[in-house]
């Protein structure tokens, strides 16, 4: 998958594409272009597109779940909006369906409870920095975690509230 990444979609769109995520055997990437599902076409070997609507040009069956290939998990409808969190921890809201995890909480609270907006609201409200030191001592915030966090232990949120930096 990072070889399809970096030879394929950073070769493609440079600074256009971002990496927002990865996990085991996914990535999520924003891409800025005109027109992604038209950009697909020169090179529609690269992905699965067996999710897609039928009646479109890029649909394909060819490479569905091969191994290695880019697979859009919202199908041929673009995502509206992504919010990752932390690790293993994200909301994708398309227009049919939301695509929401967050590790360690049981799967039917987060279906049944966990909403695209708690994500947002704690993006927002997410302090920027976590804990002080004090002469060589760590003085942490007390924090009641409920479901969602907002803290990492590679990376912290900056001042923009949209981009992250990685802790020294």
């Amino acid at each position: 998958m990072y070889s399809l990444y970096y030879d394929h979609l950073k070769a493609k769109y440079a600074d256009r594409c971002a990496l927002l995520f990865t996990d085991t055997d996914s990535l999520c990437c924003e891409i800025r272009t005109d027109d992604l599902y038209a950009d697909m076409m020169d090179s529609l070997d690269h992905y699965d597109t067996s999710n897609f609507d039928p009646e479109l040009p890029q649909y394909n069956d060819v490479n569905r779940r091969e191994l290695g290939k880019f697979k859009s998990e919202t199908g041929s409808v673009p995502p509206r909006e992504f919010i990752g969190l932390r690790a293993k921890m994200y909301s994708l809201q398309a227009p049919t369906k939301n695509f929401k995890k967050a590790k360690s909480i049981q799967k039917h609270y987060v279906r049944k409870h966990v909403r695209h907006e708690n994500f947002l609201e704690v993006l927002q409200n997410a302090p920027k920095h976590y804990c002080k030191v004090l002469r060589d001592q760590v003085d942490e915030p007390r924090v009641t975690k409920l479901c969602l966090c907002a803290f990492g232990d590679k990376r912290y949120i900056l001042d923009d509230g949209v981009h992250v930096g990685i802790w020294a």
